[in-house]
């Protein structure tokens, strides 16, 4: 039985809309492909940080483009991070451009993937270096602990920066980096410079609870911590 011309010419619009939309759609992500580096991952040290900012334009332009995606807003931001390594003072230049497109990218990033518990550490990173208000860095912290607890890779920035950051009173901050040492020590001994690193710029407060710890779980290496020595 076939059906009435008027259903025919509905179903006709029909799959002409869809076919409008998967094409737009398509359209849409081969766009923001076509710009996307690839390239781009969570910095572990200076190099890295400088090397990203190479791709920064193409990465913000990838994200802004992909509205939606959090992975290329996560990318976007790591583009700036040669910014955690710049010297404090030569920074302050980059103050504006640090607020107006680091912590948008970072909060878009977020609103998407709230899971990346890279973009965290690197939000309380950014906010701890630049010590911008409105934000605590230890409460950033715990967001990157709680989403990323055994990825190896954000130990040595996470380390560097919870010891540093006034969070280090906190007794439930005190736990999460006690736990990062332990695996440190434990189970992956080539990140112990990186702990070794993190000490020589840590707070008071902060150096004397990487010895208790140290102290506890390997006393053989107690003496090389204190020393800065890798």
């Amino acid at each position: 039985m076939s059906l009435p011309g008027q259903a025919q010419s509905w179903i006709r619009i029909g799959l002409a809309t869809l076919s409008l939309a998967l094409a737009t759609q398509a359209a849409w992500i081969v766009l923001a492909e076509f710009y996307h580096p690839h390239g781009i991952q969570f910095p572990t040290d200076r190099h890295t940080g400088f090397v990203t900012r190479l791709e920064r334009d193409n990465a913000k332009r990838a994200a802004s483009l992909a509205v939606v995606r959090g992975d290329l807003w996560a990318e976007s931001a790591f583009a700036y991070a040669e910014l955690l390594w710049t010297d404090r003072a030569l920074a302050l230049d980059a103050q504006d451009e640090l607020n107006q497109e680091v912590l948008k990218d970072l909060q878009r990033a977020l609103q998407y993937s709230p899971h990346r518990g890279d973009v965290w550490l690197m939000f309380a990173a950014v906010v701890d270096r630049f010590h911008i208000p409105g934000y605590q860095p230890s409460s950033l912290l715990k967001m990157s602990y709680y989403t990323a607890p055994n990825e190896l890779a954000l130990l040595p920035l996470r380390l560097n920066v919870s010891l540093r950051a006034t969070g280090i009173q906190d007794p439930e901050i005190q736990d999460l980096i006690k736990r990062d040492i332990r695996i440190v020590l434990t189970r992956a001994p080539a990140l112990k410079p990186d702990l070794a690193a993190a000490y020589k710029t840590a707070s008071p407060q902060g150096k004397a609870f990487v010895e208790r710890v140290v102290d506890e779980v390997d006393p053989a290496y107690a003496g090389t911590v204190r020393g800065g020595s890798q």
